[in-house]
């Protein structure tokens, strides 16, 4: 659009300024002079840039934006959402101004206004902004959505009870879902294709099911197989093996837009985000029930806050892009947009609806309110995404507890019985020769040093350098390049951001003398990770990401008499990072103060247990006893955690003060502009009546405690009578067809909207939802029904009435051949070298060189893996229903000249004619046999010998030739189309 919409934002920051008030300058009867001056130089440019979306013409056609109409003087002083785009007068303060600089928004976006137009609006407005235009200010009432009548839409109705209809054919269907098929195709006076060859089906379901090609004997067992249900039982074969999962977890992959790094400019690795990788493929594996696996992929870490597999889940949740470097003022915004990237993937990826184009505007052509909207957002406020560490032998870890619990009380009770029999005395004693005034320590200027680099924050962490052994000052470490340097200019109390290095640690120390013992309580701030400790003895180890701020740790130190060493090490990840420390007052509390003054007649039990508390860390026998419990704690078992990048409620997110766990409706999406506490709902369409939240919100008990806002969703996003459970089982059953045949029943795979293509046939897609729910949500079932359906089992023919009634096919009377997702092409090139490691599960590798399946390759955002985006592998920035499928010739010419095909295409060689002694008619067979599951055409059979005989002859008296030769034959077959495709 080259007249782009100039002001649809322009009311974002009115509340910014209070100059940009209603209240214009005063009104004076503009001159001859300055009405030419907008007829000449303002009124063109309205016309031209702005009208098509900021007019009363605009408004017929429904393009208007941000409510704002510049087609009349009182229009342009009413302005749009917020307030008046000019003040007159004063083109400082005028958002129209704003506007077309580019100093807030880019208004126009495409082409911004020349430099002489921006001055002519800028000396207009200054003169008063004349304008001859008259009219009264249109107001605009807004179109409340008709949520009755939208339910009467396809998609948000409620299954109908579709039964297969009666077809005149009686031999052609094997399953009702022939009868819904066949009957399409007479109304249109088509006949379906026949059944393809065994060779062509078996290689179909190994690829649709598994994604890897079957054995030359397994080809060759299934044809010779002649049981009426040799095909069924290859069918429950392949849903049941292992690969299955393998390879239906990439189609979900890639609508959870699952990737194991943040994304954006530093792109920083999430190396523990795997496990949602895991959780997906062993959920297909076991059938998990489809609503139970969308639940756990909402809410999992409240429904199972112990099991792996719930945890592991939420990682739909995390998936989406996250970056970490922004100023404090970008943060609100961006748990917004973090928000926003959750509910526009649950729309799309569950209920096919673009839910994220509600969020500053009811939507623009579904049922979705903006109030709607942000009641949904609201119900994930309080998520947050970070590594949770998960516990693997919990009844491991209980046994040995209970057995350590039995050796450590020992040290518990004598430091009981000391507090009890000893202390009591000793605080009296200490009372009587109390100093007058407080011990207060003395902090030496800090020492820093550093970078120590590591080849990752896991490195860095643990890695013991050479400071922590023993501080020496005076030493230098990397030749010299790393000394201590003292900090005199550092001050306690304040954050200091003057760290340096991407993973890696630095170090910093001081002392602390005082002149007896004593506690010192000391606040510290660490950005990502830090390490402390005192007189060489550790007393803080915490690994938890984030800027440095005050009080994010708190460290009792227990000082001995005399001088102190404090040693702390900061480890960073990326980026500048900071530190923050500051020692509290050593002066006893007020309350402990009060209790002192009074005598110990007048102290009740309550003080007197307070003030033994306050005192014990200053006492040398408890301290020791103290130790001595603190050391024995070191023997304490560990339990077996493995970190879990997952959502978790308080999890880590962009905080930016108390409003980080709210959610706010925002006035056209600006969280500078809130408009009221949203509280946690779901999408009035797809609920029954309003009424009817209660029963997700709430516990159906006699108590109606409230839920979890989230489970609460999970709950409303599966039930089926009265939530979205109907929409949700029409959009999976939709996917499942899109990826049998090539193209779903609704062309949109996500999206069932009224932007959205209409189902093809309607009534198969209601009953095969009806199916899956009736299976109890099971999706094996549905996979058998498919693929045991004559429609699945047809050949890819070219018939005469197909091609005459419905030539894009679009009934389904032929299978057409589909080209297989990247990470399939490169599965089926190791396979067929021999080569695939089928190692499954945990971390990944970016090599795309890599033996293991392509699933199981890390999907880092700016750096993804060559071969799966040459075709057309997503790039995990959002959910993605229906790939792209381009041909274009960078594959071609990778498939020829890459080294990496190269390599494969040698594997393959070397498979056939290990020995170099087979005949080359049977290597030519072996490697079609291998490739293609099936024996070449005697015609085939011929010119591949002859291609054979011509390259061995091009390499001349290379004594290899041979050998090259059967290697060139091996790449040509790779390279052909049949390779890529499945019939």
């Amino acid at each position: 659009m080259l007249r782009s919409c100039l002001l649809s934002s322009l009311g974002f920051i009115l509340l910014l300024n209070p100059a940009f008030s209603s209240e214009s300058t005063k009104n004076t009867q503009p001159t001859k002079a300055g009405l030419q001056f907008f007829e000449s130089k303002i009124r063109p440019v309205l016309v031209n840039e702005c009208y098509e979306c900021h007019s009363v013409e605009a408004r017929k056609n429904e393009k208007l934006e941000g409510e704002l109409l510049l087609d009349s003087k009182a229009a342009m002083l009413k302005g749009g959402d917020t307030g008046p785009s000019i003040i007159p007068g004063d083109s400082k303060n005028s958002l129209l101004m704003a506007a077309i600089r580019h100093e807030s928004f880019e208004m126009p976006p495409k082409n911004k206004l020349s430099k002489q137009v921006i001055s002519d609006f800028e000396k207009w407005i200054q003169m008063g902004a004349p304008d001859p235009r008259s009219g009264k200010a249109l107001e605009i009432q807004k179109k409340e959505i008709d949520i009755a009548k939208a339910r009467e839409f396809w998609s948000f109705k409620p299954l109908s009870q579709a039964t297969p209809p009666i077809t005149k054919n009686k031999t052609w269907g094997k399953t009702s879902v022939d009868q819904f098929i066949l009957s399409k195709l007479e109304a249109k006076g088509i006949t379906p294709n026949e059944r393809a060859n065994r060779q062509t089906l078996i290689r179909r379901v190994y690829f649709d099911l598994w994604g890897l090609p079957p054995e030359p004997n397994e080809v060759e067992q299934f044809v010779n197989d002649q049981s009426p249900d040799a095909y069924e039982k290859l069918i429950d074969h392949l849903l049941a093996g292992q690969h299955y999962g393998e390879r239906w977890a990439r189609h979900w992959l890639d609508v959870s837009r699952f990737a194991e790094s943040n994304g954006y400019a530093f792109d920083k690795d999430r190396p523990a985000a795997y496990h949602f990788r895991d959780f997906v493929i062993k959920a297909l594996n076991e059938d998990m029930p489809y609503d139970q696996f969308i639940k756990l992929q909402i809410a999992g870490d409240q429904l199972g806050p112990t099991d792996y597999m719930s945890q592991a889940a939420t990682g739909f949740l995390a998936a989406g892009p996250f970056t970490s470097q922004q100023t404090q003022k970008e943060r609100e915004r961006s748990r917004y947009e973090q928000l926003d990237d959750v509910i526009h993937t649950i729309g799309t990826a569950t209920l096919g609806l673009t839910l994220g184009c509600a969020r500053c505007h009811d939507h623009k052509f579904d049922p979705v309110s903006s109030r709607d909207y942000y009641r949904m957002i609201a119900a994930f406020a309080e998520t947050g995404f970070q590594d949770y560490q998960h516990d693997r032998n919990p009844e491991k870890y209980k046994k040995e507890k209970v057995a350590f619990d039995i050796t450590h009380k020992p040290f518990i009770d004598a430091r009981l019985k000391y507090e009890k029999e000893t202390l009591p005395s000793k605080l009296a004693i200490w009372l009587e020769k109390r100093p007058t005034e407080s011990i207060q320590p003395k902090l030496s200027e800090w020492h820093t040093i550093g970078p120590f680099t590591a080849a990752n924050f896991e490195n860095a962490f643990n890695r013991r350098n050479d400071p922590e052994k023993k501080v020496d000052l005076k030493k230098t470490y990397s030749k010299g390049k790393l000394k201590w340097t003292p900090q005199p200019t550092w001050t306690d109390g304040k954050v200091h951001n003057t760290l340096k290095g991407n993973n890696s640690a630095n170090y910093l120390f001081r002392t602390i003398e005082v002149p007896q013992a004593t506690p010192l309580d000391i606040s510290l701030g660490r950005d990502d990770a830090i390490k402390v400790w005192l007189n060489g003895k550790s007393v803080l180890s915490k690994k938890v990401m984030g800027g440095a701020a005050a009080d994010q740790d708190k460290v009792k130190l227990a000082l001995k008499a005399g001088k102190n060493e404090l040693l702390v090490k900061i480890v960073n990840a990326a980026g500048p990072s900071g530190f923050y420390f500051k020692a509290k007052d050593t002066t006893p509390p007020k309350k402990i103060q009060t209790i002192i003054a009074l005598s110990e007649a007048d102290r009740n039990e309550k003080q007197k247990q307070e003030l033994l508390k306050w005192y014990a860390p200053h006492d040398a026998g408890w301290i020791e006893l103290n130790d001595a419990e603190q050391e024995n704690m070191k023997k304490h078992p560990k339990r077996d955690l493995m970190p879990v990048f997952a959502a978790r409620k308080g999890g880590a997110t962009y905080n930016f003060g108390a409003d980080t766990r709210k959610v706010y409706h925002l006035v056209r999406g600006n969280s500078n502009r809130k408009n009221g506490l949203a509280k946690p709902g779901f999408l009035r369409v797809l609920m029954t009546a309003d009424a009817q939240e209660k029963q997700w919100m709430q516990e159906q008990s006699e108590k109606a405690k409230p839920r979890h806002p989230r489970v609460a969703f999970a709950d409303w996003l599966t039930d089926t009578k009265h939530g979205a459970g109907h929409l949700l089982a029409r959009v999976m059953v939709n996917r499942l067809w899109h990826h049998h045949f090539g193209r779903g029943i609704v062309g949109t795979p996500s999206d069932f909207g009224t932007q959205g293509f209409r189902p093809t046939n309607p009534e198969l897609l209601d009953y095969l939802a009806s199916q899956l729910i009736k299976e109890n949500w099971n999706l094996k079932p549905i996979h058998k029904l498919l693929m045991m359906s004559s429609v699945y089992q047809q050949s890819g023919l070219s018939i005469a009435s197909g091609l005459k009634h419905d030539p894009e096919n679009q009934l389904w009377w032929r299978r057409p051949a589909i080209r297989m997702d990247a990470e399939i092409i490169r599965d089926n090139l190791l396979a067929v070298g021999g080569t695939l490691d089928k190692k499954m599960f945990g971390p990944g590798s970016l090599n795309q060189e890599d033996k293991r399946r392509s699933v199981y390759l890390r999907v880092k955002r700016d750096k993804l893996i060559p071969i799966l985006q040459l075709f057309d592998a997503p790039d995990a920035i959002q959910s993605i229903g229906k790939r792209n499928v381009t041909t274009v010739p960078p594959q071609a010419l990778a498939m020829m000249n890459s080294p990496f095909i190269r390599k494969l295409s040698e594997n393959l060689a070397s498979r056939v004619r290990a020995d170099g002694k087979k005949s080359l008619e049977q290597t030519v067979n072996d490697v079609y046999a291998i490739s293609l599951s099936r024996q070449p055409t005697l015609e085939e059979q011929q010119q591949m010998l002859q291609f054979i005989h011509y390259q061995t002859e091009s390499y001349g008296k290379n004594p290899k030739a041979g050998e090259l030769a059967v290697t060139d034959f091996c790449q040509l077959i790779i390279c052909t189309n049949e390779f890529v495709f499945v019939d």
